[in-house]
């Protein structure tokens, strides 16, 4: 074809072809999916995030999502479709990115995929319906920064530098996963002069800035900010996270297709050492190398793409195919060939699982049978047997239930998971807190949570918190392992 036009276009119709088969059947809603949709409704409630609201990541999806309820209202195919805009966003500007450095026909075989292996998993780790929008709408905008900074590299336009700054900061704004990305751009922007320098760090700080100021004005003060650091500290230095984090990897190394994948960062390394005299002469080849291998940072030596390592297989797998190129060009097709059979072959086949057709008043959407079966038992108790005022708190997790149901939570402790429970809060802050914090209900899920070493809430970890809630609350309900309380009279 004589035009990028023409490819992208056909990119657009085989994305829409699939999508259908997709739409609505990606996610886990009753961990961490749910979140994305509690969390955005309870800020147009009013709560404030770091405040009222426990989060982990940037503020700017979640303010993002409750302005998308706003406008078109609080269902999950709002956030879904926004999810799917966001996924073509990383697709066409991945196709672009790669045609920095590819022919056109190699690009559209990468670009699929990345269709296969990040948009269309059904799973928590995708583009579309995501265990977090914060990473999906920071990949696209740290993307499109890679993109115009490229550009700008090959053509000194300053307009590219600035757009690029623009969505670098869009990107931290949403989720610290590329943060040592600014470096990179510090590095190529240093000899711009004071004046451009100025500008582009304007550009920069103008998301986080804005972000960050509405939760000021909202009543976010700066014991708030101290409270949420030491709790995003003891998360990143949990033992149970490493514990978590050491056994996936450990399961990912000994998969062999997953294994290959898994070792790109270090893989690109090597290259670079090798191929040094070549890259380093090639401005832009180096800064799309020094990308990928910064983005890599938390999961350097094993980047599990059955993960969380699959939002930064884009550009780790763009840097392996454009060093690839300067020699081996002719391996390449075979490469993604291979890629876009295995990836889309294990969407389909997973998609087979999601069989679950879950209707709500929020809109409908297909879901694993245990996880539906469990939403419909305890939603159904919610609306019969309780009042739009009442507070009802789902352990260890289930924020769906309280989006769906129009129930309030709580929304700091939304999520006890072993990992919450005992390295983030810790028992004693969590007990003092419902305590003197009762709710009228709280419902109970048979949710494993064995990869942290505990399975059952009240069974096997929170005994403690268990008791709490038999000395104060009735059983109401009690099949297939949901049980419900309600608090004594």
């Amino acid at each position: 074809m004589k035009s990028d036009k023409g490819i992208i276009l056909i990119l657009l119709i085989i994305f829409l072809c699939i999508l259908p088969f997709f739409y609505l059947h990606q996610g886990l809603l009753l961990i961490d999916t749910g979140r994305e949709f509690y969390i955005p409704q309870q800020i147009i409630s009013g709560n404030v995030l770091y405040k009222d609201i426990f989060n982990i990541y940037g503020a700017l999806s979640y303010q993002i999502n409750a302005l998308l309820f706003l406008i078109f209202g609080q269902k999950i195919s709002v956030l879904a479709l926004g999810g799917v805009f966001n996924s073509i966003i990383i697709l066409i500007t991945g196709y672009f990115l790669s045609r920095e450095f590819l022919n056109k026909s190699i690009s559209f075989l990468y670009s699929l995929v990345i269709c296969f292996a990040l948009i269309f998993q059904t799973f928590l780790y995708n583009s579309n319906f995501p265990y977090s929008f914060a990473i999906t709408y920071a990949l696209s905008s740290f993307l499109l920064s890679l993109l115009f900074l490229i550009k700008y590299t090959k053509t000194q336009k300053s307009c590219f530098m600035y757009i690029s700054c623009f969505f670098a900061g869009i990107s931290i704004a949403n989720k610290y996963e590329f943060i040592l990305y600014p470096v990179i751009l510090a590095y190529v922007l240093k000899d711009t002069g004071l004046k451009n320098g100025i500008k582009a760090l304007i550009c920069f700080i103008c998301a986080p800035l804005i972000s960050y100021s509405l939760l000021i004005f909202q009543g976010l003060n700066l014991n708030d900010v101290k409270i949420s650091i030491e709790l995003i500290n003891n998360l990143i230095n949990a033992p149970l996270i490493k514990q978590f984090f050491y056994k996936t990897s450990l399961n990912v190394l000994n998969n062999g297709i997953s294994g290959i994948f898994a070792v790109l960062p270090v893989i690109n390394i090597i290259l670079l050492f090798i191929k040094r005299n070549e890259i380093i002469k090639n401005k832009p080849l180096f800064i799309l190398i020094l990308s990928a291998i910064v983005s890599c940072f938390k999961s350097f030596f094993v980047l599990n793409v059955n993960h969380m390592g699959i939002f930064l297989f884009p550009l780790c797998f763009l840097a392996f195919l454009a060093i690839l190129n300067i020699k081996y060009q002719k391996f390449i097709p075979f490469i993604l060939t291979a890629c876009i059979l295995i990836f889309s072959a294990g969407d389909f086949y997973s998609l087979e699982q999601k069989d679950y057709f879950l209707i709500t008043p929020k809109g409908d959407i297909y879901t694993y049978k245990k996880d539906g079966d469990l939403i419909n038992q305890a939603a159904g108790y919610i609306f019969e047997n309780t009042k739009d005022t009442d507070r009802v708190v789902i352990m260890p997790e289930g924020s769906i239930i309280n989006f769906i149901t129009d129930r309030k939570g709580d929304n700091m402790y939304y999520n006890l998971s072993p990992l919450f429970y005992y390295d983030v809060f810790g028992e004693k802050r969590i007990i003092e807190h419902f305590s003197k914090n009762l709710p009228e209900y709280f419902v109970i899920l048979p949710i494993d949570n064995r990869e942290y070493g505990f399975s059952f809430f009240g069974k096997d970890y929170a005994q403690n918190f268990y008791e709490m809630i038999l000395q104060n609350y009735n059983l109401v309900f009690n099949k297939n392992g949901v049980k419900i309380f309600k608090i004594n009279s």
